[in-house]
């Protein structure tokens, strides 16, 4: 089945990796959704704790350059952890063949693309969002993120508590240790990317629990 058909009509839910869910037990709510998408390491997190906050499934998992690069070597475990489709920012041109023989499996060029045009530096979750919609999910509600509100301003060595603690492999902790050493500020325009979110919330094209909601909205500088 083709991934637009897969998505086409269905409730989608697309769960970050953000800390913010963790003791809100709402794994069950995201596990009911018709299509659960997750990103790189949340593949790995299958625990009770993890899952009665962030559900278990993970149907559709998103890649970014640094997760591909780093973990190419762990993807064939993906289908045997329930992954049906796999969406990259990425991949050697030999690689697509191998990965296509145990799932499918693409390159999400014409959202990142489409994206580009609006988003300075944007960030996987923007491209994924994209990339879902222009499938026509009947709904995409996102959860699990905080449009990096609780990222350090200057990187600290091995701190990355935006994220939920077993979320990086340990080879991604310390590759981005070495690439972010003497960093004074984010690479990443953090507003142009909440933006983008922003301005599909506001077209109904995306859902968010409130407290997710008020976090964006304050980015913003909009009330409730």
């Amino acid at each position: 089945m083709r991934y637009s058909d897969f998505i086409a009509g269905k409730r989608v839910a697309f769960v970050g990796a953000c800390p913010n869910l963790t003791g809100k037990k709402t794994g069950e709510f995201i596990d009911g959704f018709d299509v659960v998408v997750k990103t790189n390491g949340s593949v790995f997190l299958a625990s009770p704790e993890y899952n009665s906050d962030y559900g278990s499934r993970v149907d559709v998992l998103y890649t970014n350059h640094q997760f591909y690069r780093e973990m190419r070597g762990e993807f064939h475990k993906f289908p045997l952890l329930g992954v049906q489709y796999l969406r990259m920012k990425s991949c050697k041109p030999d690689d697509l063949p191998v990965l296509r023989k145990m799932f499918p499996a693409d390159i999400i060029t014409q959202a990142i693309e489409n994206v580009n045009r609006t988003v300075t530096s944007a960030l996987m979750g923007c491209y994924l969002i994209q990339d879902i919609l222009q499938c026509k999910p009947a709904e995409l509600y996102l959860t699990g993120i905080d449009f990096f509100a609780t990222k350090k301003p200057v990187f600290e060595h091995d701190n990355y508590q935006e994220y939920l603690p077993a979320y990086l492999p340990q080879r991604i902790r310390e590759q981005g240790n070495r690439i972010n050493k003497g960093k004074k500020a984010d690479g990443h325009d953090q507003k142009s990317n909440t933006k983008f979110i922003y301005e599909q919330w506001k077209a109904g094209r995306v859902t968010m629990p409130d407290f997710i909601l008020s976090e964006m909205l304050k980015i913003m500088g909009e009330k409730c």
